[in-house]
């Protein structure tokens, strides 16, 4: 689903980006005459070609990543945010997940490991805390971090440990066996 979704969106994309690029006759009579107006004025013009539409190399490249968290009234919010970095790294999503309010302030990634491939693939986090910022239930808790983690590293499931041993929140007790796995059923979706 995930990857039909991406290449849907790769191909709308290429799409709009040929509707928007000057057919070649177009850009012709346009560098022809941006360089006769250019002579006359002795100033460089945009010919509004391939050359305007380079990337700026001083942007710093960033990581798109959803981020799940308690909205009102029990739903799940699914927001869009960006990581200050190329690819996925644990610590600065669970940094998005502080910051979002699901997670405690000084919460920090002892060990991420992801085993297996695509669906398959499990992934163990181990953090030195795991609170409810929000005072979140642990049912809602957990399908935050479950959500945010399973998506954007596309994991089958994965295990949450907190200091090396199973999660045991208030209401919520896992055992070895017991996984976070992506969840669609949630009362709302927002």
């Amino acid at each position: 689903m995930k990857r039909w979704l991406i290449g849907a969106m790769a191909v709308m994309v290429a799409v709009s980006l040929a509707a928007c690029t000057p057919t070649t006759e177009k850009q012709k009579k346009e560098t022809t005459a941006a360089t006769a107006k250019s002579a006359e004025n002795m100033i460089p013009q945009s010919t509004g070609g391939a050359a305007d539409k380079v990337p700026d190399p001083n942007v710093m490249p960033v990581a798109v990543v959803s981020i799940y968290h308690g909205g009102d009234s029990d739903s799940l919010v699914q927001d869009m945010d960006s990581l200050d970095t190329e690819g996925l790294d644990a610590q600065l999503l669970v940094d998005k997940l502080i910051e979002y309010g699901v997670l405690t302030d000084g919460t920090k990634v002892l060990s991420f490991d992801i085993e297996g491939k695509e669906d398959d693939s499990v992934g163990t986090l181990d953090l030195n805390q795991a609170e409810s910022a929000e005072g979140a239930s642990d049912e809602m808790f957990l399908t935050e971090i479950g959500n945010t983690f399973t998506e954007n590293f596309e994991l089958g499931k994965l295990k949450l440990k907190v200091n090396g041993a199973n999660y045991a929140g208030n209401d919520i007790q896992q055992g070895d066996s017991d996984y976070l796995t992506y969840r669609t059923d949630y009362d709302m979706v927002e």
